[in-house]
């Protein structure tokens, strides 16, 4: 396990996968905000850049930690490569946060790619490219809206919290 792995992953990526965020956060909410405040963008590119789940998930949370411009590029094929749930609902809010409407492309690979899998993601990742302006090639469900929503407004929340103070 390297430096990045063992200051930025190891500590959160169990609970802040998939909607766990909105479970556990506030539990680690101080050494979470913490750690935003000091991880770097070379961090979060490798953590985005790994193809594994759990850097990913991380990188997702940190790439609002760090100029949107300078990580836009990583997060963008992490969203568009999710492979399933653990990942695609803090990949597509952090990516409608910090691409905006360019992130619409990626998150339809990915609905593309699950369509053969559903695992429930897609109905998160069709509620974050309707957010966006953009028709979904699904229609997102209620449920999916309102867990979008929420993530949404933790990672507001959690975005505000990485700024120093």
């Amino acid at each position: 396990m390297n430096e990045i792995e063992t200051a930025f992953v190891k500590p959160f990526y169990r609970r802040m996968a998939g909607f766990g965020a909105l479970r556990w956060a506030d539990e680690m909410w101080a050494d979470l905000t913490a750690a935003g405040r000091h991880v770097t963008q070379a961090d979060v590119s490798w953590m985005l850049r790994t193809g594994h789940w759990r850097p990913e998930v991380m990188g997702a949370w940190f790439s609002l930690a760090v100029p949107a411009e300078s990580i836009t590029a990583d997060l963008l094929p992490a969203m568009a490569g999710s492979r399933g749930s653990l990942t695609a609902g803090p990949l597509a809010v952090a990516a409608a946060l910090v691409a905006g409407p360019d992130a619409v492309t990626a998150m339809t690979d990915y609905l593309t790619f699950i369509l053969n899998r559903p695992d429930g993601s897609q109905f998160v990742v069709a509620a974050a490219v309707e957010h966006l302006g953009s028709d979904p090639v699904i229609d997102p469900t209620a449920a999916g809206r309102r867990q979008f929503q929420n993530l949404h407004e933790f990672a507001v929340r959690l975005r505000e919290a990485f700024q120093p103070t």
